[in-house]
């Protein structure tokens, strides 16, 4: 069994107790440990992704020389995910030496990210919503398959643009001389300062123009703008394939909110200015007396900072159609849809191959309801459930000593200084849960959060650099923002007084 890119299926070691596949984990513990394993994520977690992301290792391995290590385990469905620090790094370097070797090659880049972008738009219209047959399914399962090693072979090492901007910067701070734009002086700092905003508003923003639009229409037109508006949009909510879409309420609810005139108005300036510092990042650099390749590159990063959520907004397009395959196989197999997202790919399809389900229902619903624990290696890869989730958790993450911390630092995304009372929110479904001032505390942002975010006094995350969603979005909404803390969500607690320091890039517990 294959896919088109060549990669069999297969699964990975499902225990850690086997001669062999102890022999083989000992190689990827000590790969792992000496290229530091670190927590990256903090996520709602399926057995389903994680297996594509173990295809999407090997295609990444084979086109750019890359191994890396990528873990996740625990028994709540929310579960932290580590990766070794190696992958961006290696990916950094490697693209900056193909873009002088090839002045084409962050070009070539932007358009394969456009282009797999549109295959997302035609994948989501390709499958049927209605009970599909074993073959239909095992046909969209090979496709989804294809779709995600050909997204993530790339996907995988975008995170590595922030690298180039610290790459590009360094080259500037060579060659940079002030110039003159719309009659002002342009120093190096207002220029590094305003480059940096995305070549165009991926579909989550656009989501809230066109609802501010939405909100000036009346009576029926504003009904049907309404209903118009939650069919477009509602697939953002879809990080998982079982997750509920956006409805009506929800968007009526954001809707009612903008009839107060002063909080439209607030909010039209603020998408305006938005607006405004994309036009004038376009000219600042347009105008700019720097090199060609220096600008290429600038564009390159500008690019990624809208692809990265561009990209991740249409993949949620996607889930949204795969709920009639996972509904389908749910039928099929008689279990429900979060149990067979805990599936593997080979499993899923090998099962409708034979009719039958190859693998104990048993086990599904211990992966389901009881945790696992997944590790992608450069030797092996491990699915393990029972009492091996916790033995194979001790033996890849390192400890944490337990220190207490009053004090991080991350990257301002905005700058500004703000006190305020913390509210952590790990799962995205609780971001309603933040109070009007209150600083948000999460691991990373996503198109759920922004009517949380619009209300908040600042914002801090695990995650992220100044390309990343909460960055894009805090600029828009001119929230203080520090990102990439890599803990906040640990060391902070709901209700702990802060003081964000977005112009240091520092967050304080003061109680």
């Amino acid at each position: 069994m294959e896919t088109k890119n060549k990669l069999e299926l297969s699964n990975p070691f499902m225990n850690i107790s086997g001669k062999k596949e102890r022999e083989t984990l000992e190689k990827d513990l000590k790969f792992c440990k000496e290229n530091v394993l670190t927590n990256r994520f903090i996520r709602r977690r399926i057995v389903f992704f994680m297996d594509g992301y173990r295809y999407a290792g090997q295609a990444v391995s084979k086109r750019w020389g890359i191994n890396f290590g990528f873990f996740e385990s625990g028994h709540d469905q929310i579960k932290k995910a580590y990766m070794t620090e190696n992958l961006e790094k290696e990916a950094g370097k490697l693209w900056w030496t193909m873009m002088n070797e090839d002045e084409n090659f962050s070009k070539q880049l932007v358009k394969e990210l456009l282009d797999i972008i549109e295959w997302e738009k035609r994948l989501s219209k390709t499958i049927p919503q209605r009970v599909l047959s074993r073959n239909e399914i095992e046909e969209y399962m090979l496709m989804h398959l294809d779709w995600w090693i050909s997204f993530f072979e790339v996907a995988y090492l975008w995170f590595c643009a922030e690298d180039i901007k610290q790459m590009i910067d360094n080259e500037l701070g060579k060659i940079w001389e002030d110039f003159e734009y719309e009659g002002e002086s342009v120093n190096l700092s207002h220029f590094k300062d305003s480059v940096y905003r995305p070549m165009k508003w991926p579909l989550s923003s656009v989501e809230q123009r066109d609802l501010l639009a939405t909100s000036r229409l009346k009576g029926k037109d504003k009904e049907k703008g309404l209903q118009e508006h939650t069919e477009k949009y509602k697939h953002l909510a879809l990080h998982n394939i079982d997750d509920e879409y956006f409805n009506e309420e929800y968007y009526k609810g954001r809707l009612n909110i903008l009839e107060d005139n002063k909080e439209y108005e607030n909010q039209k300036k603020l998408m305006d200015t938005a607006d405004k510092e994309v036009e004038y990042a376009n000219g600042i650099l347009e105008s700019s007396n720097l090199p060609e390749w220096i600008k290429d590159r600038i564009e390159f990063v500008r690019w990624f900072m809208y692809l990265r959520t561009e990209s991740v907004d249409h993949f949620m397009l996607v889930n949204s159609a795969y709920k009639s395959v996972f509904q389908s196989l749910s039928k099929e197999f008689g279990l429900a849809m979060e149990e067979v997202l805990h599936m593997t790919y080979e499993e899923i399809i090998s099962s409708l191959r034979k009719g039958k389900l190859i693998v104990s229902k048993d086990l599904i619903k211990s992966r389901t309801h009881e945790g696992y624990a997944f590790l992608i290696s450069t030797n092996g890869s491990y699915l393990t459930t029972d009492k091996e989730v916790d033995e194979l958790h001790e033996l890849v993450v390192p400890k944490d000593e337990g220190k207490e911390i009053k004090e991080l630092k991350g990257q301002s995304a905005f700058k500004g200084i703000v006190k305020g009372h913390a509210r952590v929110i790990l799962d995205r479904r609780n971001s309603h849960e933040l109070k009007h001032g209150e600083i948000l505390v999460t691991t990373m942002t996503s198109p759920e959060f922004v009517p949380a975010m619009k209300i908040s006094g600042g914002i801090v995350t695990n995650e992220g650099g100044i390309l990343c969603h909460a960055a894009i979005m805090s600029r828009e909404l001119r929230k203080p923002c520090v990102i990439g803390t890599k803990k906040a969500t640990d060391v902070i607690k709901t209700g702990d007084l802060l003081e964000l320091d977005a112009d240091k890039g520092i967050v304080k517990i003061l109680n």
